[in-house]
């Protein structure tokens, strides 16, 4: 399955095999998308190469370059990409085809010259690997393919040219046996280095989804922590002005002499003020905030349980343990709730019947441990765990399948707190994540401080 089509968990907490960065950030959602102005300047300084190559060859040593065939070659792509350059908006980024036939021109351009000059004797025939190389870091794997088969084909055909490589008199006889040894070390560099080149672009271009990704995530985060912030100073505010209304109602209706219609709807206004005092005391008990104070400090335990309280729900028993050496505050911040939040759901996603929550303090360092009695983590790639579409464990039927961006988010996101993320397994065989929170550590703002608060 490909990684943009795979299991994923969105930012809500929610799953989803909708491809989602290619949706929220199109240019992030596919491997091609090339700028034409990349290919035209690569392609200058192939024809400016091409030009002082010949020039030094037939001017300081005196060969036969074949000018009337050699010349007319380069001429043939600088034109092309005088075009370009002119005619077309550079800035423009070109669609998987038309990138991947300008590459395809490039390297026949380069086998006709090799062609004319000695083939596979000449020294400059390692600028086949140009093109293919090109292709591997911008463009998709099938388009690398391609121009790998056709860089082959024409390797191929270099080997038997008829053009002798330029010379001062009678050209070197290159033995068959070592030119056979040049054309599977071309070869063979062609394939490896595409390949090699593929994989490390691809893997950047899935870091920086993933980290778009992440940012997204924490925006998200931020917003709703600002949007309670506000929704409780704004209780807080009203409080006053709603209690006056309340007790000017309360004297009006109890001194009240006149009709009963009148009096029925000053029991309804007293009745609505009511309500609306108490909607507002709710909202100062979900999240007591002063002026300003986006973030507040609540105990560990209470965190916890707001972190795992969208995923109680599930089918799956959430058991919270806290030692007694816990009883601190930890600050509620986007990134804790986010990335422990994250982790309880895959820990549920994978459970049999079970999700064990911890926390404990040891030589200061508060660690938080999430246990689920499932399959446990894939022991072959454990240590890869936390890098970008990385999946752990065999989905089951009705279930997830498996821990890919989400924790990559998570582990990013606590380091970026100076937390640290680590996985293991319990007693029983099931999946252990553990997070540690160095309580002394050079933060702006203090995740936790030591205070007895449970």
């Amino acid at each position: 399955m490909k990684p943009e089509t795979r299991h994923i968990k969105n930012t809500a907490g929610n799953h989803s095999t909708k491809p989602v960065f290619g949706e929220i950030y199109p240019d992030f959602g596919s491997e091609g998308g090339v700028r034409l102005g990349t290919l035209v300047a690569i392609r200058w300084i192939g024809v400016s190469g091409q030009l002082f190559a010949l020039a030094l060859v037939a001017a300081v040593f005196r060969f036969d370059v074949k000018a009337e065939i050699t010349i007319p070659l380069v001429l043939v792509s600088a034109v092309l990409n005088l075009w370009f350059s002119l005619r077309s908006d550079k800035n423009k980024r070109l669609p998987d085809s038309q990138a991947r036939a300008h590459l395809a021109f490039d390297l026949i351009h380069v086998a006709a010259l090799l062609f004319v000059t000695g083939g596979l004797s000449n020294p400059f025939c390692m600028l086949m690997l140009v093109p293919t190389t090109v292709s591997a870091t911008m463009l998709t794997r099938q388009s690398t393919y391609g121009l790998i088969a056709l860089s082959l084909g024409l390797a191929t055909a270099l080997a038997f040219t008829p053009f002798p490589l330029p010379w001062d008199g009678a050209p070197p006889v290159v033995e068959p046996l070592f030119l056979t040894a040049i054309w599977i070390s071309l070869c063979f560099t062609l394939v490896f280095l595409a390949v090699y080149m593929a994989r490390v672009g691809r893997e950047s271009r899935m870091r920086a989804r993933a980290l778009v990704a992440t940012q997204f995530a924490l925006e998200q985060e931020q917003k709703l922590a600002a949007l309670g912030a506000l929704a409780a100073a704004a209780a807080h505010e009203l409080g006053t002005p709603m209690g006056t209304i309340m007790l000017a109602a309360k004297d009006l209706l109890t001194s009240w002499q006149g009709d009963d219609e009148t009096k029925a709807d000053l029991k309804l206004i007293l009745a609505e003020i009511t309500r609306c005092r108490n909607i507002l005391a709710e909202l100062r008990e979900h999240k007591k905030a002063g002026v300003g104070e986006h973030f507040t400090m609540m105990p560990v335990a209470a965190m916890l349980r707001e972190a795992a309280a969208p995923h109680e729900q599930r089918g799956i028993i959430l058991e919270f343990a806290v030692g007694a050496s816990a009883n601190f505050e930890i600050a509620r911040t986007p990134e804790i709730i986010h990335s422990v939040r994250s982790i309880v759901e895959n820990a549920v996603g994978f459970a049999r019947a079970q999700v064990i929550i911890a926390a404990d303090m040891s030589d200061d360092i508060l660690m938080v441990t999430i246990d689920d009695d499932g399959p446990g983590f894939d022991p072959q790639i454990i240590r890869n765990l936390g890098e970008p579409y990385v999946t752990t464990r065999r989905p089951r039927p009705g279930r997830d399948g498996g821990l890919g961006l989400g924790l990559f988010i998570a582990k990013s996101l606590l380091e970026r707190m100076g937390a640290s993320l680590s996985f293991g397994a319990t007693p029983s065989g099931g999946a252990r994540t553990s997070i540690l929170f160095p309580q002394t550590q050079s933060l702006k703002s203090t995740p936790f401080t030591s205070t007895s608060t449970l």
